[in-house]
């Protein structure tokens, strides 16, 4: 960080070039063409524009933590950030909180970045006014906010893009979040974009639960159980192998039957829903076979381990020291 310290009042026009000329390279948005900047009286800029559209739509739950933003504000101005930015008229796209807190920090003006919509550079995504604002502040959050933008952020803004369009899969959805930049890997972008679509697909069809909710809905009732998810058992049996654990414990322990209720937090037909508790309930009972088959053996040849580590991997720089000779050579003995 840079800091330029700022006067409360007054910034004469030397130290507003020297300001200007050390900032990084402006935000590069589709449908957004830099102008470059100016300095504004903070009471002079807008929050709500001519169309109602106000403060920081892409956010869910507040911009961050006020009290390290105060912090640093007074300070002065870091110039290895981007500044606040306005669009025509002195409304405001972005930096809503910071607006607030410099003006609570007693200062009176402040350089902000100036932007035009630029329908030349817009994506297939962007035509109503909101979506173009929308857009713009997700990406000015992607690094730089004071929050960055988070998954359930963009999930929520992809939810609202999509909901009144015809042409809604999860491809397209993958193609709007990369139009974004928001430096997100595939695979990101990816879950992103699967989860927005199911909503979609699952509206009117499928009762959304999540492990929360499921519990809450067991106690709302009065039923005593532990819940399951359903969803990808037929890939991964990671979620029945972690209960098996627990009926295990509880049925060595109390010598009593765990109570399950099973529930899909994916599934986007009913077709799904059955099959996932079919697949389920198929693992359940294929695993309760394997455990019991290698409890048998396991009491047949008690002196015979069924494991054996050989070794480990040598991760510790300087520390650890690899068995030189052997079947094992390379390894760490452990």
């Amino acid at each position: 960080m840079t800091f330029t310290k700022i006067p409360l009042k007054g910034v004469s026009p030397e130290l507003r070039a020297e300001i200007e000329a050390a900032l990084p390279t402006p935000l590069k948005v589709p449908g957004w063409r830099f102008k470059g900047y100016v300095w504004r009286k903070l009471t002079q800029i807008n929050t709500k524009d001519k169309q109602g559209f106000t403060d920081n739509s892409v956010r869910i739950a507040g911009t961050g933590d006020n009290e390290t933003l105060q912090l640093s504000l007074k300070k002065g101005l870091d110039t290895t950030k981007l500044t606040p930015s306005v669009y025509p008229d002195d409304n405001l796209l972005n930096g809503f909180n910071r607006l607030k807190n410099l003006i609570l920090a007693g200062y009176k003006e402040w350089i902000f970045a100036v932007y035009d919509k630029d329908e030349s550079t817009a994506t297939e995504f962007q035509s109503s006014h909101e979506e173009f604002v929308d857009d713009f502040r997700a990406a000015a959050n992607k690094n730089d906010g004071t929050r960055v933008i988070t998954d359930a952020e963009v999930e929520e803004l992809g939810r609202k893009r999509f909901e009144h369009r015809a042409d809604r899969p999860k491809q397209k959805i993958v193609e709007w979040i990369k139009t974004l930049d928001l430096n997100l890997s595939p695979q990101k972008i990816e879950g992103i974009a699967r989860k927005i679509s199911n909503d979609y697909e699952r509206k009117g069809i499928i009762d959304s639960y999540n492990r929360k909710e499921c519990e809450v809905f067991l106690n709302d009732l009065g039923i005593g159980a532990d819940v399951l998810n359903t969803h990808g058992t037929e890939g991964d049996k990671t979620r029945v192998l972690r209960l098996l654990v627990q009926i295990m414990e509880n049925f060595n322990s109390n010598k009593a039957t765990l109570n399950v209720a099973l529930f899909d937090s994916q599934a986007t037909s009913h077709n799904d829903i059955d099959d996932h508790r079919k697949q389920t309930i198929k693992v359940l009972k294929d695993l309760d076979k394997t455990i019991m088959e290698y409890a048998s053996n396991r009491i047949i040849n008690r002196e015979k381990l069924p494991w054996d580590v050989i070794g480990a991997i040598p991760q510790k720089v300087g520390g650890d020291e690899p068995i030189l000779t052997g079947t094992n050579k390379g390894l760490v003995k452990v």
